[in-house]
């Protein structure tokens, strides 16, 4: 343990798990926290505190709530390393400026940036690599090095295990702090029988909600979308593009008035990230996330409108 005092909020899913676990790796006594994009203003609002060192890990930067972030950055300064991959929505330097340890690559997921900035154990790149397959970000030059150096056969089997798991818990944060503490000892997942039997069930789910999405899919314009798939709404999406053969696919889980919206898109010409920046200016909206997955939340009174921008942007973006 190098400093008494720290704090790591950080996603939810196997990139937050794992990028957590690798800075608890290092201070074992640090406090765990989840937060998500929407949400990480009024977390930080709520549970920042001036005697910790923080460790903000995977969670981008939220449009509608930029400024006040920024002022939050400027009051704790250097106490603060703030380490993602996702597409920022200021400029690179106006982060700098406000004096955190701003660590960010967009090829990257945010795992392999904390293992590499942190100096932690090489044991620790499997764990770093559990985040890679989870967020598919396995062309650097970091992930072919350390796939060289670790079975690949047993290493897809923990990370698979890991990645359904978390999906399965994945409102359970008491779960998930546990998980972040076995990750941060080198615990294999296969070894955590609650997780195994976790990740077997959300595959069987995953496979139903698969051969279900032909009979609840729906098409708008190159977007196909599943409306409450009863899954997994970042695989519901893939699946949606899949089947149906249109650019875009959209899942969306309803919650209260809203639609928690994940999109996924395997299209070189499509940009998600700047697609749904355009649409939270015009809808005052949460959007935003990577070209080929993204993720939103609107009003569900909104959602044509959604559907129709979001369409009307994939036109003029794939005929450029």
């Amino acid at each position: 343990m190098r400093q008494k005092n720290v704090m790591i909020i950080s996603h939810g899913d196997a990139d937050g798990v794992t990028s957590a676990a690798i800075v608890k790796s290092l201070y074992r006594n640090a406090k765990i926290f989840f937060s998500h994009p929407a949400g990480l203003y009024g977390d930080l609002k709520e549970i920042l505190d001036p005697s910790y060192k923080i460790y903000i890990c995977d969670i981008a930067l939220n449009e509608p709530h930029i400024e006040d972030i920024l002022k939050f950055f400027e009051e704790y300064k250097d106490k603060i390393t703030y380490i993602d991959h996702h597409p920022i929505p200021v400029d690179k330097k106006i982060i700098e400026e406000t004096g955190i340890i701003f660590i960010h690559e967009e090829n990257a997921c945010a795992a392999e940036l904390t293992f590499r900035s942190l100096g932690v154990g090489w044991e620790m790149s499997r764990v770093a690599l559990y985040g890679s397959i989870g967020d598919y970000a396995l062309n650097t030059s970091f992930v072919r090095n350390a796939l060289s150096m670790w079975d690949i056969k047993t290493l897809f089997l923990e990370a698979g295990i890991l990645i359904l798991g978390l999906e399965y818990y994945r409102h359970d944060h008491d779960f998930k702090r546990y998980i972040v503490e076995e990750l941060s000892k080198d615990t294999l997942p296969s070894s955590i029988e609650k997780l195994v039997r976790a990740s077997i069930i959300e595959a069987s789910h995953i496979e139903k909600m698969r051969e279900k999405i032909p009979s609840i899919l729906r098409t708008y314009g190159e977007i196909a979308y599943v409306i409450d798939p009863g899954g997994s709404l970042g695989t519901a999406a893939f699946y949606a593009y899949v089947i149906s053969g249109k650019k875009v696919g959209l899942a969306a889980g309803t919650r209260r008035d809203k639609y928690i919206i994940s999109l996924r898109s395997n299209s070189p010409k499509i940009d998600l990230n700047i697609a749904l920046r355009k649409i939270a200016s015009k809808l005052n909206c949460s959007c935003g996330g990577h070209p080929h997955a993204a993720g939103a939340r609107i009003n569900i009174k909104h959602f044509d409108d959604f559907l129709k921008m979001l369409n009307e942007i994939i036109n003029i973006q794939t005929k450029q």
